[in-house]
């Protein structure tokens, strides 16, 4: 019952892709932010490497991505990718894809879309307008 009520709490802060195919591994709470810290889950070996000996080859650089604010704070998911390998070869990296932001924007796809289209507003005005409002 725990782990069902956890998932359902991440998913409420974190959109469906990312709940879904990345674990919560730590919380980061600061005075005027959140970082929710996310590793790609450890069995979605990329397409290409689906029929093949797969290792896991290290991490990609973490993409940080701006939420919807908790609590008054500014809330950022930090996700980590996971780089695979095929087994014995050095060659080649592989890792998965996922559309988890509109082009140019570093927040999520529902945020960036609420702050445009509400707002018109790009992620770093409207940090700007929230720190104004919020002091």
């Amino acid at each position: 019952m725990k782990e069902e009520l956890l998932a359902e709490i991440i998913g409420l802060i974190a959109p469906g892709e990312i709940s879904k195919n990345f674990e919560v591994m730590s919380v980061k709470e600061k005075k005027d932010s959140i970082t929710i810290v996310f590793e790609e889950r450890g069995n979605l070996i990329p397409q290409d490497l689906k029929w093949k000996d797969a290792v896991l080859d290290g991490f990609l650089n973490p993409v940080e991505l701006q939420t919807f604010p908790l609590k008054d704070k500014t809330v950022y998911l930090s996700l980590k990718r996971r780089r695979w390998k095929e087994r014995g070869k050095t060659d080649k990296s592989y890792y998965n894809t996922y559309d988890l932001h509109r082009q140019g924007m570093k927040t999520t796809n529902e945020f960036g879309d609420f702050l445009k289209e509400e707002f018109g507003l790009r992620p770093s005005e409207y940090n700007k307008l929230w720190k104004s409002i919020t002091g």
